[in-house]
């Protein structure tokens, strides 16, 4: 049988290619089909993929502040083009109060964050070397919290302030110089005469008062802490006669505040001339049964116990304003009793009983010292206080 043999099939095409006619595979076309159909499937596996990618994003935008917010993790915004960073210094220079005062600072430094989010109030915690040692390579913050101990050392670079003034004139002239304020007070505390349970209480009453005492001829053992304090003027302040606790030399009074605090508690003195700190330390100590039942005269007239706020030389000037304006406006001042601190604003801010006797002293019109004033008559001040109670 005779098979004709099939012709076989032509795997080529003509095809015209931009007008020109061009011979084509049919493996060809095929394998261009074939890739075609793998392009088109990549793509759609792309396309799901940065759609799965974008979802995952998008819940993680969403949903992370939660848990970083659980955590206690704070997210830090970038920062934009009108961000303003201010730097506050924050000096320490004396005893007072019950608590950190620059931890209450930062957290006020985030409250004005939270109600102004382009401003950022970054506080840095300085000792007094630290700052003169600053000032004298031209280190300058933005804000500066001080007293009058540390002013000597920049208070020429103070600004005078456009701010409203929410402090008591009496306290506040004492940052002011030409008719212009340099600086204002943000806090205060003061100075108070402690007894144990051996002193009469008609002792500590007549030391606050204009006239010595003579009620028993007695005599008490009498301890300060002399040393960068000026407790020895408050008392000066307060009576006008030679302090009649006679039984003391000048070595029982040439401490620093914490060791007369402790000769005091170990009974090696029945009178202690101290600071607010003193006497909160000494109220915690009563409370936890650790001593008995004590004394307390707060001394009103003179405390230079005062923390100032001002400017230095800065390009925020205005933020800066703002922030002092925040941290001395009465919502803020009454949270001073949070750290056993008292207002210069006249605030009553206690229920504490001890408290509120303190705090009624210091409202009264009071005496301090200029922070413009010199190391010299700060210096003449002191030595004149030491020889009329010693």
């Amino acid at each position: 049988m005779n098979f004709k043999r099939k012709k076989p099939t032509s795997n080529k095409q003509i095809r015209f290619v931009n007008g020109v006619p061009t011979v084509i595979s049919n493996d060809n076309i095929e394998d261009n089909n074939n890739l075609n159909l793998k392009t088109e499937k990549t793509k759609k596996n792309k396309n799901f993929k940065c759609v799965i990618l974008s979802i995952i994003f998008i819940l993680f935008v969403v949903i992370s502040p939660f848990f970083f917010d659980k955590a206690g993790i704070e997210i830090i915004q970038p920062a934009n083009i009108n961000t303003t960073f201010l730097k506050i210094w924050h000096i320490d220079s004396f005893e007072g109060g019950s608590g950190n005062r620059a931890d209450f600072l930062n957290k006020i430094a985030q409250q004005y964050h939270n109600i102004n989010p382009s401003t950022y109030v970054i506080v840095q915690t300085l000792t007094e070397e630290e700052v003169k040692q600053a000032i004298s390579t031209g280190d300058r913050p933005d804000v500066i919290s001080f007293s009058h101990h540390i002013s000597n050392s920049f208070v020429e670079y103070l600004q005078p302030l456009n701010v409203k003034i929410n402090g008591r004139e009496d306290i506040v002239k004492y940052s002011q110089k030409n008719g212009e304020t340099y600086a204002v007070p943000w806090y205060m505390s003061g100075y108070c005469l402690i007894g144990n349970s051996s002193v009469d209480a008609r002792v500590l009453e007549t030391l606050s008062a204009d006239t010595a005492y003579s009620f028993d001829g007695g005599q008490y053992n009498y301890v300060v802490g002399l040393k960068n304090s000026y407790a020895q003027v408050a008392m000066n302040y307060n009576t006008d006669a030679k302090c009649d606790l006679n039984a003391c030399d000048i070595g029982s009074i040439n401490k620093t505040s914490y060791q007369a605090y402790c000769d005091f508690v170990e009974n090696k003195a029945s009178v202690l001339l101290g600071t607010a700190r003193d006497f909160y330390r000494i109220k915690n100590r009563i409370s936890l049964g650790n001593m008995q039942q004590c004394k307390f005269v707060p001394l009103g007239k003179f405390t230079d116990l005062i923390q100032y706020i001002g400017v230095l030389d800065s390009e925020n000037k205005l933020q800066a304003e703002s922030f002092i304006e925040y941290l001395t406006s009465n919502d803020i001042q009454k949270k001073l009793s949070n750290i056993g601190l008292f207002s210069p604003n006249k605030l009553k801010i206690y229920s504490d009983e001890d408290y509120k006797e303190f705090e009624t002293k210091l409202n009264m019109d009071i005496k301090s010292i200029s922070i413009f004033e010199s190391e010299e008559n700060k210096q003449k001040l002191l030595k004149e206080s030491i020889n009329k109670l010693v």
